[in-house]
């Protein structure tokens, strides 16, 4: 029997994100109108409701951009099209621009992703968490396993991470929680991280040594994310005859993985573009399931 790591992705792959995406919009534009850029609530809606119809409109021009460089398309998830609507409001105005450089000053993330990660955290903290159903017995079934060893993902802090599993009475592995079950938490893993001078290449049969991987002639994907990278790097390291990611996104969580050797599983959404999920499953290490009662499945096969 192998021994499995099995990283499980948070959000969208165990929660309900497209009702969690809806009560943070309303909170992320009303913040953002009036905390921000000092702006009528109405000027805001307006060009939200505006962007996000252009968005699906024409998907493979639009992305979540990081330092500069694409992190994922909006497509591909409920809370990205919210992130990257967000991002096309703030960019249509060189008055909005200036606000927004003003109050989020350039670190080591451009000002524009340090306004949509304050957006999203500050807002995602007034909003109730949604699971799946059918998660609370799949992490609990996953914990039981003597040949599994899971742990979840995220790029949110480890801590907002473990309140959220409290609703399922899951502790975090090593804390004073008081639960029955515990379970790793890799938070603030920042799949999203981009970083243009980031050296490191990786083997593809066809196209050799590279940096950002194609998918079609409409959608590729950037791996220059060294902070995810690194987890990665440091999961690996512990030994597991089996490294597998499970999430809703192949660009922010599951590309890099692949180019890396690991597996991947696609859990998918309403939100999965056919593109993404044709190349995972064409890819040998990865496979699609259509909801959360099969990934258990597929991480049997990968056990026995």
């Amino acid at each position: 029997m192998k021994r499995v790591k099995a990283i499980l992705d948070f959000d969208g792959t165990l929660t309900d994100e497209t009702r969690q995406a809806q009560e943070l919009a309303s909170i992320a534009k009303r913040m953002l109108a009036e905390e921000i850029l000092e702006v009528p609530i109405e000027e805001v809606e307006t060009l939200y409701r505006e962007i996000r119809e252009e968005i699906l409109r024409r998907p493979h021009r639009y992305c979540w951009e990081v330092n500069g460089l694409p992190a994922t398309y909006a497509c591909e998830g409920a809370y990205l099209l919210n992130t990257s609507i967000l991002q096309e409001v703030i960019r249509s105005s060189p008055s909005y621009v200036r606000k927004i450089r003003k109050r989020f000053p350039q670190k080591s993330l451009d000002s524009l992703t340090l306004c949509s990660n304050h957006l999203f955290h500050t807002g995602t903290l007034k909003t109730r968490t949604h699971f799946l159903d059918g998660v609370r017995e799949l992490l609990v079934w996953l914990i039981e396993h003597e040949a599994i060893d899971p742990c979840i993902l995220s790029n949110s802090e480890t801590r907002k991470i473990s309140k959220s599993l409290c609703l399922l009475k899951i502790g975090e592995r090593g804390s004073d929680h008081g639960f029955d079950y515990e379970i790793e938490i890799l938070g603030d893993t920042r799949q999203y991280h981009m970083d243009e001078e980031w050296g490191e290449h990786f083997d593809h049969g066809e196209y050799g040594a590279i940096q950002v991987v194609p998918v079609n002639t409409h959608f590729s994907i950037d791996l220059r994310r060294p902070v995810y990278h690194a987890a990665l790097k440091k999961v690996v390291a512990e030994g597991h005859d089996e490294v597998v990611v499970v999430a809703d996104g192949l660009s922010l969580a599951g590309a890099l993985p692949l180019m890396m050797g690991l597996r991947f599983i696609l859990k998918k959404t309403d939100h999965t573009p056919s593109w993404s999920e044709e190349f995972v499953s064409l890819h040998p290490n990865g496979s699609v399931v259509e909801e959360i009662g099969q990934v258990k499945e597929a991480l049997i096969s990968l056990v026995e």
